[in-house]
């Protein structure tokens, strides 16, 4: 699973912008295709990042008006995306590896990877939440594999913890993405399902 290209679970659908675009058309564009991420692209190549963190951060420091005056809006202000957008970004190649993206992801503070193809065209897409998914997937097909039924005690002690590990892992990427309440969910659940298994199998050790 660690070299599962990162093709096989990027997404594809990317919402992308110009640097001079007004910043509150994009903003109004990422509400309603709810996505989080913009990737800022000219001529072809990736230049910049649009989170929606960068635009709370854009309203947090926007001053309130006094009583009486109209308060500003990202129209009124004049902004454009070059103005707001993260230069600085860490980005993967097409070919990189689960393994990769997920230590980027990881170490960097951010919860978004471009992927970029050998041009440096953007080509996907890779979120914390992404990996969450991908561990959560993998979690439960494993727990449902008739396969690991029929291995020995040794076997289903290595293999639960395994999941385990797993699991805790997924669990700390979400605890930095910002996931949903169902999110948190799942999560809950797939750690009390490996607990449960690496109880069993303790248990029947002991026998």
């Amino acid at each position: 699973m660690h070299d599962l290209p990162v093709t096989r679970f990027m997404s594809t659908f990317l919402l992308t912008a110009q640097p001079d675009d007004p910043l509150h058309q994009v903003s109004a564009l990422m509400e309603d295709r709810k996505v989080h991420h913009v990737l800022v692209v000219e001529s072809g190549r990736l230049v910049g990042i649009l989170s929606s963190a960068d635009l709370l951060k854009l309203a947090l420091l926007l001053s309130p008006e006094p009583v009486g005056e109209p308060p500003h809006s990202k129209d009124q202000l004049g902004l454009c995306v070059r103005d707001v957008m993260e230069r600085n970004v860490v980005s993967v190649n097409s070919n990189a590896s689960l393994r990769e993206v997920a230590s980027a992801l990881s170490l960097g503070g951010y919860h978004a990877l471009p992927v970029l193809s050998v041009d440096g065209t953007p080509v996907g897409i890779v979120t914390s939440g992404d990996l969450a998914a991908l561990l959560l997937e993998q979690i439960e097909r494993q727990g449902d594999s008739p396969a690991g039924a029929a291995r020995g005690v040794a076997n289903k002690t290595d293999g639960a913890t395994t999941r385990l590990i797993e699991v805790l892992r997924a669990a700390e990427i979400y605890l930095h993405s910002g996931q949903s309440e169902q999110q948190h969910a799942r999560l809950l659940r797939a750690v009390d399902c490996a607990r449960e298994q690496i109880g069993s199998s303790v248990n029947a050790l002991r026998l």
